[in-house]
């Protein structure tokens, strides 16, 4: 696996040269998982960051009744555990492969000794980092203010590649996602379904009347 084309496809290293690139990738590793496999766990002690070359891993939280609340999923050009190399506290989170995935392991010390001599590199991430508390910040007001087929239909919106929405996720992945049971999940694909709006077929999910969406989403 070429480990600096790996690093250098995110937008965390996007930014450095091909010698530092090639310096970096010399002090990383490979590492694979199974489907199911755990790469880490919230309150472990963090020493790598990871970014994923194929595959694709879930970040989830549990709560003390093991209820689990989906916070992302990411993919090729990701990466995981950025603010524990910034902060050096524990995961925050728990990381599982969804399917089989490789990732390319560096370990926190080293980046964190790039970050220090780089300026540039050291705003790359403040720009990554910025954008991501965006989006939770986004997804955390429509746990609060959205019911669940308003998110459902606004989560399809976002998710739609020309009509048609390729889940990639379990129905029981996809409830953690809205932070809903199963059956609630359900339910609302079932009404979005039955108002003709979509058409769920299997792991895909067919949108018919994405306007009815966008006014239904915003309603």
């Amino acid at each position: 696996m070429d480990n600096a084309g790996v690093l250098g496809a995110t937008p965390l290293f996007g930014g450095l040269g091909e010698r530092e690139l090639a310096g970096l990738a010399g002090r990383s590793t490979a590492r694979r998982l199974r489907r199911g496999q755990l790469l880490f766990v919230e309150g472990e002690l963090s020493e790598h960051l990871y970014v994923v070359a194929s595959g694709r891993v879930k970040v989830l939280v549990t709560s003390p009744r093991g209820e689990e609340l989906l916070l992302s999923v990411v993919g090729p050009g990701d990466a995981l555990g950025e603010l524990s190399v910034l902060d050096g506290l524990p995961r925050s989170a728990t990381a599982e492969a969804i399917e089989d995935t490789t990732l390319v392991s560096v370990p926190s010390v080293v980046v964190a000794e790039l970050l220090a001599s780089s300026p540039g590199l050291a705003l790359s991430w403040a720009q990554e980092l910025s954008a991501s508390v965006r989006r939770l910040t986004g997804s955390t007001s429509d746990l609060v203010f959205l019911d669940l087929p308003r998110r459902l239909a606004k989560f399809l919106l976002g998710a739609d590649s020309g009509g048609t929405v390729e889940l990639g996720l379990s129905q029981s992945e996809l409830a953690a996602r809205l932070g809903v049971a199963r059956q609630s999940l359900n339910r609302a694909l079932s009404s979005l379904q039955n108002r003709g709006w979509v058409r769920v077929d299997g792991a895909r999910v067919v949108i018919h009347d994405r306007p009815a969406l966008e006014r239904f989403s915003s309603s």
